[in-house]
């Protein structure tokens, strides 16, 4: 993810306009290059974080562009696994050698006589751990950020570096997003429900409903919620990628707070022709923890109720809801979704707009302001901590199905 100072963007009027580079100019296409193979080196010869900043720094010393090196690098780092590599704990190895430096503290009357004393402070401590004085050395700070090696990464083409880091810019913005309007035209049935999946997956607020010629998304940004808004931001920047993976027609408009105080409003508009490429695999649909923890328990129960994806409900009125599970029983249906971060205002818009045999399962942990929820509501809501509890979605589909 690129950080604020290095998002290049373009303020026109109420319009935010992203800094795009080509994926086909030979210099950045070389530069992408030279990046990969600095982190291959890294991998291969086991450079920390401080040694690959200090190349980086180098590689961006006389770079006109070093805002867009920056930023791929960032990329890159982003993606790379780092650990500390001491056998001894670090943390508990200063304490014991601060110790012994302040028992032999007396010794050290000279300032010329302090790089000695630390030497020798080392090789009595490195009698005690049965290891060497330099073991000792650089064992001592090996837990800070700048002495982690890198232990893996996954490295991507040049080209792909570059693919990515248009996506980046546009993550940064969502960062700060208010509100979100994503228009499908005519869309594939299928990809349409990959993109749900997704909202799902990253457990966004978000309303649907068909228009004349497709699908309308409706998706609230970080900015309106008063708590955890930091985790959802970084969640709805994650889910931007899925948008791209539609093969279809399709315009996103997204209102952004703007400035250092985020006071001003402004625009971000994307579309298909942009040429903004995903990196993300096109997979299909997949299963969360929490349906499949769920499906487990529900099986265990060995109810009469049949359990199966759930089957989008047009209501008319251009509204639809696409539950997670459909429930059915001798002709009787029921169907369960699963809510991801919530207000209270969301849940009571969605449950004036709920068909009466849908349950909403809700976590308590992604509650996105203060205060309990009312009686009112728990007539079609299951509240949950970790695992939705089984039993209780069956006491509740057995009085709601029709």
């Amino acid at each position: 993810m690129l950080t604020g100072d290095l998002v290049r963007v373009r303020v026109v009027k109420k319009t935010l306009v992203p800094s795009f580079i080509s994926t086909k100019t030979n210099r950045l296409v070389d530069r992408a290059g030279v990046l990969v193979d600095v982190m291959s080196t890294a991998l291969e010869e086991g450079w920390n974080r401080g040694t690959i900043d200090e190349r980086i720094r180098d590689l961006t010393g006389t770079d006109v562009d070093h805002k867009i090196t920056k930023g791929m690098a960032k990329l890159l780092m982003d993606k790379g696994e780092f650990e500390s590599r001491s056998p001894i704990d670090p943390q508990a190895l200063r304490w014991q050698v601060f110790s012994e430096a302040a028992q032999m503290a007396p010794l050290a009357r000279h300032p010329d006589t302090d790089q000695q004393t630390a030497h020798d402070v080392y090789v009595r401590v490195a009698k005690d751990l049965n290891c060497s004085p330099e073991d000792v050395e650089q064992a001592l700070y090996a837990d800070l950020k700048d002495q982690q090696v890198l232990q893996s990464i996954k490295l991507p083409t040049p080209n792909g570096l570059l693919e990515r880091y248009n996506v980046a810019l546009v993550q940064a913005l969502m960062l700060k997003a208010n509100s979100i309007v994503l228009m499908l035209t005519q869309p594939d049935p299928k990809y349409v429900r990959q993109l749900i999946r997704y909202l799902k997956f990253y457990q966004l607020m978000y309303r649907t409903e068909p228009t004349k010629d497709g699908l309308r998304i409706e998706l609230d940004g970080p900015q309106s919620l008063l708590r955890l808004s930091t985790r959802y931001g970084m969640q709805m920047a994650n889910f931007f990628p899925a948008i791209l993976l539609q093969p279809g027609a399709w315009h996103m408009k997204a209102e952004i707070l703007w400035g250092k105080k985020r006071k001003f409003k402004k625009d971000l508009s994307l579309d298909h022709t942009m040429g903004l490429t995903s990196h993300y695999k096109d997979t299909g649909t997949w299963t969360s923890r929490t349906e499949t923890w769920f499906v487990e328990r529900f099986e265990k129960l060995d109810s009469d109720w049949s359990l199966s994806p759930g089957e989008p409900i047009d209501q008319g009125n251009q509204s639809m809801v696409i539950p997670d599970f459909t429930f059915r029983k001798k002709g009787k249906v029921a169907h369960m979704e699963i809510v991801g971060f919530w207000r209270k205002k969301h849940l009571m818009d969605r449950l004036q707009n709920l068909p009466d045999n849908v349950v909403l399962a809700v976590s308590s942990k992604l509650k996105g302001e203060a205060g309990a929820l009312s009686k009112t509501m728990e007539s079609q809501v299951i509240r949950f901590a970790e695992v939705i509890p089984a039993a209780k979605v069956v006491q509740m589909i057995e009085s709601i199905a029709r």
